[in-house]
Protein backbone atom coordinates (compact mmCIF):
# COMPACT_ATOMS: atom_id res chain seq x y z
CA UNK A 1 0.00 0.00 0.00
CA UNK A 2 3.00 2.42 0.44
CA UNK A 3 4.22 1.85 -2.92
CA UNK A 4 1.26 3.10 -4.08
CA UNK A 5 1.21 6.00 -2.20
CA UNK A 6 4.98 6.51 -3.26
CA UNK A 7 3.92 6.36 -6.67
CA UNK A 8 1.16 8.76 -6.53
CA UNK A 9 3.56 11.19 -5.01
CA UNK A 10 5.72 10.50 -7.25
CA UNK A 11 3.29 11.41 -10.24
CA UNK A 12 1.94 14.64 -8.91
CA UNK A 13 5.87 16.09 -8.38
CA UNK A 14 6.63 14.87 -12.75
CA UNK A 15 3.24 16.61 -13.22
CA UNK A 16 4.31 19.69 -11.29
CA UNK A 17 8.16 19.39 -13.25
CA UNK A 18 6.92 19.14 -16.39
CA UNK A 19 3.71 21.73 -16.54
CA UNK A 20 0.89 22.32 -18.99
CA UNK A 21 2.78 21.35 -21.66
CA UNK A 22 3.68 18.04 -20.27
CA UNK A 23 0.34 17.31 -18.95
CA UNK A 24 -0.65 18.19 -22.67
CA UNK A 25 1.79 15.70 -24.54
CA UNK A 26 1.25 12.93 -21.95
CA UNK A 27 -2.43 12.93 -22.78
CA UNK A 28 -1.78 13.43 -26.66
CA UNK A 29 0.27 10.47 -26.68
CA UNK A 30 -2.25 8.28 -24.52
CA UNK A 31 -4.73 9.81 -27.23
CA UNK A 32 -2.52 8.38 -30.12
CA UNK A 33 -2.02 4.68 -28.67
CA UNK A 34 -6.09 4.49 -27.82
CA UNK A 35 -6.68 5.62 -31.63
CA UNK A 36 -3.63 3.38 -33.12
CA UNK A 37 -5.67 0.64 -31.02
CA UNK A 38 -9.09 0.95 -32.03
CA UNK A 39 -9.32 3.89 -34.93
CA UNK A 40 -6.64 2.48 -37.40
CA UNK A 41 -8.17 -1.25 -37.19
CA UNK A 42 -11.14 -0.59 -39.03
CA UNK A 43 -8.99 1.04 -41.75
CA UNK A 44 -6.67 -1.82 -41.79
CA UNK A 45 -9.03 -3.97 -41.98
CA UNK A 46 -11.14 -1.92 -44.90
CA UNK A 47 -7.48 -1.79 -46.65
CA UNK A 48 -6.64 -5.56 -46.85
CA UNK A 49 -10.40 -5.96 -48.15
CA UNK A 50 -9.72 -4.06 -51.06
CA UNK A 51 -6.23 -5.59 -51.42
CA UNK A 52 -7.81 -9.11 -51.38
CA UNK A 53 -10.44 -7.42 -54.40
CA UNK A 54 -7.53 -5.96 -57.17
CA UNK A 55 -6.23 -9.07 -56.17
CA UNK A 56 -9.26 -11.53 -57.11
CA UNK A 57 -10.18 -9.19 -59.89
CA UNK A 58 -6.65 -9.12 -61.47
CA UNK A 59 -6.92 -12.74 -61.47
CA UNK A 60 -10.24 -13.23 -63.19
CA UNK A 61 -9.07 -10.15 -66.12
CA UNK A 62 -6.01 -12.57 -66.76
CA UNK A 63 -8.07 -15.58 -66.90
CA UNK A 64 -10.53 -13.67 -69.11
CA UNK A 65 -7.40 -12.46 -72.33
CA UNK A 66 -9.37 -12.78 -75.55
CA UNK A 67 -7.61 -15.05 -77.97
CA UNK A 68 -4.71 -13.51 -80.35
CA UNK A 69 -6.10 -13.27 -83.55
CA UNK A 70 -3.68 -12.91 -86.78
CA UNK A 71 -3.75 -9.75 -88.78
CA UNK A 72 -6.17 -11.53 -91.52
CA UNK A 73 -8.53 -12.14 -88.74
CA UNK A 74 -8.66 -8.88 -87.30
CA UNK A 75 -9.20 -7.28 -90.60
CA UNK A 76 -11.75 -10.06 -91.75
CA UNK A 77 -13.44 -8.98 -88.43
CA UNK A 78 -13.35 -5.59 -89.33
CA UNK A 79 -14.90 -6.07 -92.85
CA UNK A 80 -17.69 -7.96 -91.37
CA UNK A 81 -18.85 -5.61 -89.05
CA UNK A 82 -20.04 -3.42 -91.76
CA UNK A 83 -24.02 -4.26 -93.19
CA UNK A 84 -23.94 -6.03 -96.49
CA UNK A 85 -25.00 -4.21 -99.32
CA UNK A 86 -28.12 -5.82 -99.70
CA UNK A 87 -29.39 -3.89 -96.59
CA UNK A 88 -28.72 -0.37 -98.58
CA UNK A 89 -32.99 0.18 -99.04
CA UNK A 90 -33.20 0.13 -94.89
CA UNK A 91 -29.89 2.28 -94.11
CA UNK A 92 -31.52 5.16 -96.27
CA UNK A 93 -34.73 5.17 -94.49
CA UNK A 94 -32.62 5.20 -91.09
CA UNK A 95 -31.58 8.00 -92.79
CA UNK A 96 -34.50 9.61 -93.59
CA UNK A 97 -35.96 8.74 -90.86
CA UNK A 98 -33.73 10.62 -88.49
CA UNK A 99 -34.40 13.40 -90.74
CA UNK A 100 -37.96 13.52 -90.38
CA UNK A 101 -38.02 12.89 -86.45
CA UNK A 102 -35.86 16.62 -87.05
CA UNK A 103 -37.85 18.32 -89.19
CA UNK A 104 -35.69 18.48 -92.10
CA UNK A 105 -36.80 17.93 -95.45
CA UNK A 106 -34.81 16.21 -97.76
CA UNK A 107 -35.40 15.91 -101.37
CA UNK A 108 -34.88 13.73 -103.58
CA UNK A 109 -31.33 11.99 -103.13
CA UNK A 110 -28.52 11.29 -105.93
CA UNK A 111 -26.48 7.88 -105.12
CA UNK A 112 -23.28 6.10 -106.81
CA UNK A 113 -21.96 2.71 -105.88
CA UNK A 114 -18.47 2.09 -106.35
CA UNK A 115 -16.74 -0.83 -105.35
CA UNK A 116 -13.13 -0.45 -103.13
CA UNK A 117 -10.53 -2.14 -104.43
CA UNK A 118 -8.43 -4.65 -102.43
CA UNK A 119 -11.55 -5.13 -100.01
CA UNK A 120 -14.55 -6.49 -100.12
CA UNK A 121 -16.27 -3.25 -99.36
CA UNK A 122 -18.49 -1.14 -101.34
CA UNK A 123 -18.54 2.85 -100.81
CA UNK A 124 -22.23 4.67 -101.78
CA UNK A 125 -22.00 8.37 -102.16
CA UNK A 126 -24.99 9.73 -101.45
CA UNK A 127 -25.83 13.20 -102.04
CA UNK A 128 -28.85 14.89 -100.60
CA UNK A 129 -30.12 18.64 -100.90
CA UNK A 130 -32.26 19.26 -97.57
CA UNK A 131 -33.94 22.02 -96.01
CA UNK A 132 -34.96 23.04 -92.61
CA UNK A 133 -33.77 24.97 -89.74
CA UNK A 134 -29.91 25.28 -89.10
CA UNK A 135 -30.09 23.38 -85.59
CA UNK A 136 -31.98 21.26 -86.65
CA UNK A 137 -29.88 20.23 -89.82
CA UNK A 138 -26.80 20.09 -87.05
CA UNK A 139 -28.77 17.84 -84.27
CA UNK A 140 -30.24 15.44 -87.66
CA UNK A 141 -26.60 15.41 -88.89
CA UNK A 142 -25.34 14.40 -84.91
CA UNK A 143 -27.71 12.03 -85.23
CA UNK A 144 -27.13 10.20 -87.75
CA UNK A 145 -23.34 10.25 -87.19
CA UNK A 146 -23.88 8.98 -83.72
CA UNK A 147 -26.66 5.81 -84.93
CA UNK A 148 -25.26 4.55 -87.86
CA UNK A 149 -21.23 4.09 -87.75
CA UNK A 150 -20.92 2.55 -91.47
CA UNK A 151 -21.89 6.48 -92.28
CA UNK A 152 -18.98 9.27 -93.34
CA UNK A 153 -20.81 12.82 -93.41
CA UNK A 154 -18.17 13.63 -96.69
CA UNK A 155 -19.00 17.07 -97.44
CA UNK A 156 -21.55 20.32 -96.33
CA UNK A 157 -22.64 23.36 -97.58
CA UNK A 158 -25.09 25.40 -96.24
CA UNK A 159 -27.46 28.24 -98.61
CA UNK A 160 -30.12 31.16 -96.71
CA UNK A 161 -32.82 32.57 -99.11
CA UNK A 162 -32.67 35.86 -97.22
CA UNK A 163 -30.60 36.67 -93.47
CA UNK A 164 -34.19 37.03 -91.90
CA UNK A 165 -35.57 33.36 -92.82
CA UNK A 166 -34.89 30.74 -90.45
CA UNK A 167 -34.93 27.86 -92.87
CA UNK A 168 -31.68 26.86 -94.80
CA UNK A 169 -30.80 25.03 -97.87
CA UNK A 170 -28.34 22.70 -97.03
CA UNK A 171 -26.09 20.10 -99.97
CA UNK A 172 -25.24 16.79 -97.59
CA UNK A 173 -22.79 14.46 -99.16
CA UNK A 174 -22.32 11.57 -96.99
CA UNK A 175 -20.66 8.31 -98.27
CA UNK A 176 -22.03 5.16 -97.07
CA UNK A 177 -19.86 1.96 -96.91
CA UNK A 178 -21.29 -1.26 -96.87
CA UNK A 179 -19.90 -5.26 -97.60
CA UNK A 180 -20.38 -6.38 -101.09
CA UNK A 181 -22.53 -9.65 -101.46
CA UNK A 182 -19.84 -12.76 -101.18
Amino acid sequence: MKWLVRLRASGLRTFRAAGWAGVVGVALAAFAVTFDMTGNRALEDEAESLRGQSRSLGKSLRKRAAPVLSERERLEAFHAGFPSADGLPDLLLRLHGHALARSVATDKADYRAAAISGTPLEQVSLELPVRGAYPEIRNWLTDVLAAMPEVALDGLSFKRADIGSPDVEARVRFVIFLRRPA
